[in-house]
Parts: structure tokens; C-alpha cells; sequence
């Protein structure tokens, strides 16, 4: 009789199927460089997205920055689609968008979303993932200029990615803008340090170019990051005599072609920033003694608070404090960018540890960007360092048995031990900072009432930090009082004395009133959602006010005033 063939395959043959082919090793390994940099690349996407997949979900992308650059991410598309202007009429007192903050970020999102059937926020949040996994990407690509093989390259863009800075930067903050033009910028020193090395004119020209995007996409992220390139010139300058021709010629397409891509911006942004002379109510907008930020740096109790000094982990601190020690000793190509995170860590101590940030235009920074910046520099320059306690660990072995092993146990053991801690930490601030923002039934039904029952004027919210000033304009082409970037805007003054009032709980009802008058203001709108903006405090004020404000309309968590005129 016949046997019936077994009903699984043999155990050589199961293991033989789960084992990879030879062939397909042999040719990914015989693959040209840019595939093993694609993988790479797709790598890093899936990270992103797992950690950041809380963006996906319904609703609009958090962050107290977020409404700023969706207003004129939406804004742009109202004028391509020939509805807006070069001036925001429903910011301020008209709000000269495109000149006042740099115009690549958001106009990139504005243009996409013009296509019809396109959702803005959808797009939004598509060019807000790319810029973040491109902000680790561009790490790794840095880091491979620098000398790193492709694995500690991938480990430090990884790294990057898992960076509570980052992620803060991403999701609490909603620095858009700065992320994405931190991308461009790590993409530009790394296509610098090509261009070095490789004597290419046209790969130093491109460095410019993407030096300039990043300028047009946030100033002073792309301006942080110039910082180094003084020391950076230096340096090579004095280690290799026999190529500052090269030196000079990369150097010089490299200004030319960032000068070309910026100044037809930055010389109309400059004019309306001085006639605006804007001022900072606090130098580097915040200011603390020296000893609170040493002990904010790894105190994981502040992952997902609004804070600054905010937490950085250990892992990372202890990246910048071996790997600038280990630049200067060892004299790496990360010594430039060491210097660089030296320069990173002044300015984000503030105003108390250092007094430079009062003087002149250094006055307008904003020091918490500075641990942002920090971030990707601190793991381009600790990459070296880790990669260099295998050695180590063997010259600790010296010639015996257990130094043939040692350096692999030393940079092994670093390497979880990091992982470890950055993983912990991005486990809880993935949970925390990507929830995304979302209008509560009192809030829509101010937006129906203002939309059915309202009468033309400017709205002040209080409470709202800051959503209204994009909601409003969006659902209703209503303008606000305020806007959410008095750097560029000629009223700040009257803007700046009603925000002390909520966020100083300074609240003076008949100034408010009259500086409402001034500001073309009809109503005011209270929503119990950000109490630092004392939205309880101020509801009640305007309560016992009722000859100078109405109260046209209750909700329960959202009450509206409306501003009665002076008779």
C-alpha cells in the first residue's frame, strides 16, 4: 500500500524555509550604497509612525505652536486659490503673514492642501511626520560624513527619533517649522561635509541651498546650527594644510548659495521686524537659575508637562558629556560640532546663566528651542565616543583571553543600556505628547452661534491657548483680536497688555474694554480649557462688569461677552 506523504515537511526542510536565502544576502549585500540607505530610511519611517501614531488619529495635531502654522498653513491656500493676499486679515490688525515668519514650512503645506480634495490637516500632519523621520534621517546622514559605519550611523538616527527633545518639540510644543527646518539644516552640514571631502562643487552648492531652505522654513533653527561653521572652517583649515583650496572654494559656493536662496526674503522679513520693534517681555522668553535646569535634565516626572527647563533623559546626557570629551581628546571630525553643542548648551541656559542673551536681537531668542537643536548635534558628536568603548574595554583586558570578547561586551552593554533608557522614556512621552486636539461640544457650539447669530467684529478667546485663533478663521472666516505671532505684527503692544492680564491673572475689565475699542474687538470668548490663562478668573471679572460687556451667550465651559460701546 501507497503511504500518504507526511503531512509537514521534514524538520532540515522547515529550518531551511525560515533560514534566510544566501542569495538574497549575497545581494543585498552586493546592493549600490543608496539601497542599504533607503532600507534605512523606510527603517526609520516605521519608527516614526509607531511613535508617533497617536498624530494619525482623528482630530487636529497637538501643540501650543500647532494653530499658528495650521492658520497659515491655511491662509496660503486661501491665496492660491485666490481668496487671500499678502496680508492676513483676520490676525491682528492685518497680519503681513508672508514676510513676518519664514514661508517654506507652511507654505509647502498650503500648497499641497490647494489640490482639490485634499484635507489640510491630513497634509499637515503627512509633512509633519516626514520633517520629524526626516530630522532622524538626516542625523544618520551627518553621522556617515563624519566617518560612522552605516549600523552606528542607523543607531544614532534612531536615537535622534527617540529623543525626548524631539518628541516634545513634535507634539507639546508643535514646533513645526523648527523640525522641519532642523531637518534641512542636518541635511546641509552633512552635504557640506561631502562636498569637503569630495571636492564637488555641485554637492557644496547644494548645501547652501538646503542651509537657505532651512532659513526660510525657521530662522533661528537654521541660524543655531550655523553657529558651528565658523569652528567648522577652522578646523579643517588647521588639520589638513593641503586642502584649504578646497576649503575655501566648498566654503565659498556654500555662502553664496545660501545667501542666493534667502536674501530675497530676508530683507523684507528685517523690514517689517523693525518696524514692528518687537520686544520680548523676558529675554530668551524664559528665565530660571542655573541649578533648576541641571535638575530638569533627567527628571523623568516632567515628560509631557508644559515646562522649561524640560527633561533630556540620561542616555543623551550622557552621550554629550563623554562625547564632547572624547572629541577633544581623540581629535574626531566631531570636534566642530562639539564646540557646537557647547555653543547649543549656553543658549539654552537663559537669561541668568547667561547674560549675553539680554543683549541686542539675542534678546528675541527662544531658549527652550535650544534643547531641540541640542539633540540630533549630541548624538552626531557622542556617536564617536560610544563607538569607542569596545576599544576601551580591550586595552582594560590587555593581552588576555577575555580581551578577545571585551569589545564587543563593552559597546554592547553601552548600546542597550541606551536603548533602554531612551526606549522607557519614548514609551511614556509617546502616550502623553501625540493626543491629538479636538473641539468639545461647548466650543462647537460657540463656533454655530457666532456663525448663525453673531455680528461682524474680532473675537479675543481667553482660555483657548491660542485654538481659537485658528478655528475661527477656519470654520468662519472670523477674525481675531490677537493671532499667535506678535513678532510680526504692528499691534503687539494692546495684544501683549490683554495677554499679561490672563497670564498674570492682572485682570482690569475697563482697560480690557477699552483696549478691545482699540483693537476693533466685539467679543470675548471663555473657554475653561488652559488655565494658565485664568479663563475662570477672567469670566467671573467680566461678570461684574456688565456695563462695559454682555453676556450674550453660555455653554457651560465656554461663555461669549460682547463688548457694549461706549456711549
Amino acid at each position: 500500500m501507497a503511504q500518504r506523504p507526511p503531512t509537514a515537511p521534514p524538520r532540515e526542510r522547515v529550518e531551511a524555509s525560515t533560514k534566510p536565502s544566501p542569495a538574497l544576502l549575497r545581494s543585498l549585500k552586493a546592493a549600490p550604497p543608496v539601497v542599504h540607505d533607503l532600507l534605512v530610511a523606510l527603517a526609520f519611517a516605521i519608527l516614526g509612525v509607531v511613535i508617533a501614531r497617536n498624530l494619525l488619529l482623528e482630530g487636529f495635531p497637538p501643540g501650543v505652536d500647532t494653530p499658528t502654522f495650521l492658520h497659515l498653513s491655511w491662509f496660503t491656500r486661501e491665496t492660491l486659490q485666490g481668496r487671500g493676499g499678502l496680508v492676513d486679515p483676520y490676525w491682528y490688525s492685518g497680519f503681513p503673514a508672508f514676510t513676518a515668519y519664514p514661508p517654506l514650512s507652511y507654505g509647502l503645506v498650503g500648497l499641497l492642501a490647494s489640490v482639490p480634495g485634499v484635507g489640510l490637516v491630513f497634509i499637515y500632519k503627512v509633512v509633519l511626520l516626514a520633517a520629524y523621520v526626516g530630522t532622524g534621517y538626516a542625523t544618520y546622514f551627518l553621522a556617515r560624513q563624519l566617518g560612522q559605519t552605516r549600523p552606528w550611523a542607523a543607531l544614532g538616527g534612531a536615537v535622534t527619533l527617540a529623543s525626548y527633545p524631539l518628541l516634545v518639540a513634535v507634539g507639546l510644543w508643535g514646533w513645526y517649522s523648527s523640525v522641519f527646518a532642523l531637518a534641512l539644516a542636518l541635511l546641509s552640514l552633512g552635504l557640506l561635509e561631502r562636498a569637503y571631502r569630495r571636492n564637488s562643487i555641485r554637492t557644496a552648492a547644494a548645501s547652501g541651498l538646503a542651509m537657505g531652505a532651512s532659513f526660510l522654513a525657521h530662522h533661528m533653527t537654521a541660524g543655531a546650527l550655523a553657529l558651528g561653521l565658523p569652528f567648522w572652517f577652522l578646523f579643517c583649515y588647521s588639520a589638513l594644510p593641503g586642502q584649504r583650496r578646497t576649503l575655501l572654494k566648498v566654503s565659498i559656493l556654500f555662502l553664496a548659495a545660501a545667501l542666493a536662496t534667502t536674501l530675497w526674503w530676508a530683507l523684507p522679513w528685517l523690514s517689517n521686524l523693525l518696524r514692528a520693534d518687537f520686544q520680548r517681555e523676558i529675554p530668551g522668553l524664559w528665565s530660571f537659575p542655573g541649578f533648576l535646569y541641571l535638575r530638569a535634565v533627567t527628571n523623568r516626572d516632567l515628560i509631557g508637562w508644559y515646562a522649561y527647563p524640560n527633561y533630556v533623559g540620561i542616555g543623551l546626557t550622557a552621550l554629550a558629556i563623554g562625547g564632547i570629551l572624547h572629541a577633544f581628546v581623540a581629535r574626531t571630525p566631531a570636534r566642530p560640532y562639539a564646540v557646537l553643542l557647547l555653543l547649543l548648551l549656553a543658549f539654552s541656559l537663559g537669561e541668568q546663566v547667561n547674560p549675553l542673551i539680554r543683549v541686542g536681537p539675542l534678546r528675541g531668542l527662544d531658549v527652550a528651542r535650544f534643547q531641540l537643536y541640542m539633540a540630533p548635534v549630541t548624538v552626531v558628536v557622542g556617536l564617536p565616543f560610544l563607538s569607542s568603548l569596545g576599544t576601551a574595554f580591550a586595552q582594560l583586558g590587555g593581552r588576555s583571553k577575555a580581551s578577545r570578547w571585551l569589545p564587543t561586551l563593552g559597546s554592547s552593554l553601552a548600546v542597550t543600556l541606551l536603548l533602554l533608557q531612551t526606549g522607557w522614556d519614548t514609551a511614556k512621552a509617546s502616550d502623553r505628547l501625540f493626543k491629538p486636539y479636538r473641539l468639545t461640544s461647548e466650543a462647537q457650539a460657540m463656533v454655530r452661534w457666532l456663525g448663525e447669530e453673531g455680528r461682524e467684529g474680532k473675537v479675543l478667546g481667553v482660555g483657548f491657548w491660542h485654538w481659537d485663533d485658528f478655528f475661527l478663521p477656519y470654520y468662519l472666516h472670523q477674525p481675531v483680536v490677537d493671532g499667535w505671532h506678535d513678532e510680526g505684527a504692528k499691534d503687539w503692544r494692546p495684544v501683549r497688555a490683554l495677554r499679561v492680564m490672563m497670564w498674570f491673572r492682572e485682570i482690569d475689565i475697563p482697560r480690557a474694554h477699552a483696549l478691545l475699542g482699540e483693537l476693533d474687538g466685539r467679543y470675548i470668548a471663555v473657554q475653561d480649557y488652559y488655565f494658565g490663562e485664568s479663563p475662570k478668573e477672567f469670566r467671573l471679572a467680566l461678570q461684574q462688569h456688565p456695563q462695559l460687556f454682555s453676556q450674550v451667550a453660555d455653554w457651560g465651559t465656554v461663555t461669549l461677552f460682547e463688548r457694549i460701546p461706549e456711549s
